[in-house]
């Protein structure tokens, strides 16, 4: 895949995660501890788990993916626990998608074509580096259509999905 085609899905990306921020936004601090069932998510740890998933970019980036970094995203392992915690507010979670999603759009932007197309061995088979980068793309539509049926449950109605203003 050339460098400008994942550019073209990035800036795309950019506006997807623009409704997430919006969405997020709907949610209020008393509400990121509302868990419909037992051992679902909750959306304080689904907000953590779709924008960790997108820091992966930089373990495939060195090459070093593994089973202990793919786990990293996964909000109930016990090693990321007081990270969640720490997102206590709308305003702390907003702030984390922001950060983790510019961080990962400048590893991308600053990759080679090369380097995009360089295979990486993971847990789940290899790869070439992009196709990490959709991978967390396709995790960030599945999450969100989650989020969105929270704040349903929740008497919000959410943003409109393709509302990129």
């Amino acid at each position: 895949m050339t460098k400008s085609d994942i550019l073209a899905k990035l800036e795309y990306f950019n506006m997807v995660h623009g409704v997430t921020l919006r969405a997020i936004a709907g949610l209020s601090d008393q509400e990121l501890d509302y868990r419909p069932k037992p051992n679902m998510r909750t959306p304080r740890e689904l907000i953590f788990h779709i924008y960790t998933q997108e820091l992966l970019v930089e373990a495939v980036r060195s090459g070093g993916f593994n089973a202990a970094i793919a786990s990293r995203s996964n909000p109930e392992d016990p090693a990321v626990a007081a990270e969640v915690k720490a997102l206590s507010s709308v305003n702390a979670l907003r702030t984390y998608a922001e950060k983790c999603h510019r961080h990962a759009e400048s590893i991308i932007k600053g990759m080679s074509e090369e380097e995009l197309n360089r295979p990486v061995d993971s847990p789940y088979g290899t790869f070439p580096v992009w196709r990490f980068f959709e991978f967390a793309y396709d995790e960030h539509w599945h999450h969100r259509g989650q989020l969105y049926t929270y704040l349903r449950l929740l008497g919000k109605e959410p943003t409109m999905l393709y509302d990129y203003q």
